[in-house]
């Protein structure tokens, strides 16, 4: 069975800083405490370098998105506005109501309804007036076709 002082110098000798004999003396346990922090030492920089490499990569690509994003926009703005807007749309049928929202605007999409239904109505019966005259005008001109 490893006994705390084995640990320790398997520990030295795997980070390449083991005494060279000493078995349990101070100056082992010593060289084991110091590797120990070399190893630790070592885990922090790598680990702070990954992180660091990690910030940078994400920070670029959030640049070139941005950079593509207002490329876009710039280009097709009404493709931009017309995903937002089935975003929207598509957010707001996923999200319940509530009873205050109910309330508040209920009076607003009845009151939108209406004047939708009213300009439906109104564009039929223009579409219908203007179908009649046209009706009425290509009969006249038939007539005078066939009488000269």
């Amino acid at each position: 069975m490893a006994t705390t002082s084995d640990t320790a110098r398997t520990s030295a000798n795997s980070s390449g800083t083991a005494s060279s004999g000493g078995g349990g003396s101070e100056s082992g346990g010593g060289g084991a405490l110091s590797g120990v922090r070399q190893s630790a030492a070592d885990a922090y920089q790598a680990a702070r370098d990954r992180t660091s490499a990690a910030y940078g990569a994400a920070r670029e690509a959030a640049g070139s998105v941005g950079q593509k994003t207002a490329e876009t926009l710039d280009t097709a703005p009404m493709v931009a506005v017309a995903g937002g807007l089935a975003l929207g749309a598509l957010l707001g049928a996923l999200l319940p109501r509530s009873s205050r929202e109910e309330e508040l605007l209920r009076p607003v999409g009845k009151r939108i309804g209406d004047t939708a239904r009213q300009a439906v109505d109104k564009a039929r019966s223009s579409a219908r007036d203007q179908i009649g005259d046209l009706g009425g005008k290509a009969a006249d001109a038939i007539r005078a076709a066939a009488k000269g």
